[in-house]
């Protein structure tokens, strides 16, 4: 058994725990289990913690279908897309447009998603919304120990140099710049979105963030340095864990997606703070 194939069982595994413990929850809240060792006793899981998990459980096992396909079958369905839109990138290429893919690439990329990160933590401890704080680092921290891991575990070469207008030495699957975008943007939107109840500043908040993953994203198959599998790939892992982290960030709070705004005062104590 493969890599592949091996996180794809350990995701349908995931996904079937999942689904009988939902299932598990769901009957006994209902009333429809009337007699076993669950009778009589609070079993009730907090809502961000059972969706939270699912969707991580959901996004781990979707990165672990992708690579498969790559895998095992890259002239077929998934994998089969990534020399026509490599091409077509190629093909769409012009002065003024690679100018700007490389500029977004260059801003888009490990120093700019850090920058993003300390900024944020910065303004958020100054704010005293300490959990919020420490979800940005942790989520930060785990795409420095996730990238460099899975493109070892995966050892995916990039498109043809031929194809490349910049140099990328390393590995390929997952992309740095895609993964980071999505769980960096991710939290921030997040914690941005968690200041304020009003559903139009949400959406606001959503849709900038999803228009910078998606412009990062794209620079990077632009510019001829990465499959749209490894794009693929990179938002599925990064989307399981900015899952994990905002899972856990709404838990620790006790307060739901609205607390941030409070979070110095709602739910549990922040970590301690030296002096």
């Amino acid at each position: 058994m493969n890599t592949a194939d091996a996180q794809q069982a350990a995701g349908l595994v995931l996904t079937l725990g999942w689904l009988l413990v939902a299932a598990v929850l769901f009957a006994h809240r209902a009333g429809l289990v009337t007699s076993g060792p669950l009778i009589g006793r609070d079993v009730r899981v907090p809502g961000p913690l059972l969706w939270g998990s699912g969707a991580a459980v959901a996004f781990y096992t979707g990165q672990a279908v992708v690579v498969d396909a790559v895998e095992d079958a890259p002239n077929r369905i998934v994998a089969g897309a990534d020399r026509p839109v490599l091409d077509w990138m190629i093909a769409h290429r012009t002065p003024d447009l690679t100018a700007l893919m490389e500029a977004v690439s260059r801003y888009g990329g490990t120093n700019g998603t850090l920058l993003l990160a300390a900024v944020a933590v910065a303004v958020l401890l100054v704010t005293r919304r300490w959990w919020d704080a420490l979800a940005v680092a942790v989520a930060t921290g785990g795409v420095a120990v996730l990238v460099p891991a899975f493109k070892d575990l995966y050892g995916r070469t990039r498109p043809p140099v031929a194809t490349q207008l910049v140099v990328e030495p390393d590995l390929s699957l997952p992309s740095g710049h895609a993964l980071g975008a999505v769980v960096v943007i991710g939290i921030v939107a997040v914690v941005l979105g968690r200041a304020r109840r009003s559903t139009g500043w949400r959406v606001a908040v959503g849709a900038v963030a999803a228009a910078a993953v998606l412009t990062i994203s794209v620079s990077r198959l632009y510019l001829g340095v990465h499959w749209v599998t490894d794009v693929a790939t990179s938002w599925t892992l990064g989307g399981a864990w900015l899952a994990v982290v905002v899972t856990g960030l709404l838990w620790v709070t006790g307060r739901g997606f609205g607390a941030g705004a409070r979070g110095r005062t709602a739910g549990r104590p922040g970590p301690p703070v030296a002096g």
